[in-house]
């Protein structure tokens, strides 16, 4: 009898020690961080300016948005082409500047936020440029510039890792790609050039552009299939529905609570 209640004490005991541990790794994860506010100390160096909150909105899974600026930053532009007969080189620098907003997904075989990850995400953004260019008129070279504008939409995947580097401050990396699609608008409307010249503009683009090689850094010949017009006081281009590629990428530090 004596033998059968210890081992009754024991097993009551040792119920009561698995409850309380199964109860408590619940309780931790009601306390735990849900939300974390991050900024990337990559994109500082590509001039980028940028807000990131993630929210946990399951045991492995997260939701996130990312949002922030663009600062102007060169971009090389080269542009050959075959134009009345001569051979035309064109090369300049453009620094497009705006706005850009990145929604993602993640899912962590761990736990949310804790270790690696595979994320989904998506990008939104609207830039605004000069283009450099000059020409001669009246015996004069005179300097100018086109204004341009570009948006686009897209998506992709990427892999990541985020580590806790404190209670509350963690460390998250990534790197990704995918694909968009978006428009490009070019103008000039220079106060120098008169009616015919807008005209004789919109006419060498819709001409000459399939005899012309422009390539953009990283983008390389998406200026192409323009569709041009013209007025009284200005020419101007559109390339719609252009496919880039998107490069996602980042070391991020953020703040947990």
């Amino acid at each position: 009898m004596r033998t059968t209640s210890i081992t009754l004490i024991l097993l009551m005991i040792g119920s009561t020690t698995l409850s309380a541990q199964k109860s408590a790794a619940p309780l931790s994860d009601l306390f735990a961080p849900k939300r974390i506010v991050k900024t990337n100390l990559a994109g500082y160096a590509l001039l980028a300016v940028s807000a990131n909150y993630e929210q946990q909105v399951g045991r492995h899974t997260s939701v996130g948005l990312l949002g922030g600026y663009k600062l102007p930053s060169v971009i090389k532009v080269s542009a050959i082409g075959d134009l009345d007969g001569e051979n035309q080189t064109y090369a300049g620098e453009v620094e497009p500047r705006g706005l850009f907003v990145n929604p993602y997904f993640r899912y962590y075989p761990n736990k949310a936020f804790h270790g690696f990850y595979l994320e989904a995400f998506g990008r939104y953004f609207n830039y605004s440029f000069l283009v450099p260019y000059d020409y001669d008129k009246d015996g004069r070279t005179i300097a100018a510039n086109l204004d341009g504008t570009a948006s686009g939409m897209g998506g992709g995947l990427a892999l990541g890792v985020q580590v806790p580097l404190g209670t509350r401050v963690f460390l998250d990396m990534n790197l990704g790609f995918g694909m968009g699609v978006g428009n490009i608008h070019l103008e000039t409307n220079d106060p120098n050039l008169e009616l015919e010249d807008y005209r004789s503009i919109q006419r060498n683009i819709e001409q000459y552009e399939d005899r012309a090689n422009i390539e953009v850094f990283i983008l390389r010949d998406i200026l192409t299939d323009p569709i041009a017009r013209s007025s009284d006081t200005k020419a101007w281009a559109d390339f719609n529905n252009k496919l880039f590629p998107i490069m996602r990428g980042g070391i991020s530090i953020g703040y947990a609570f």
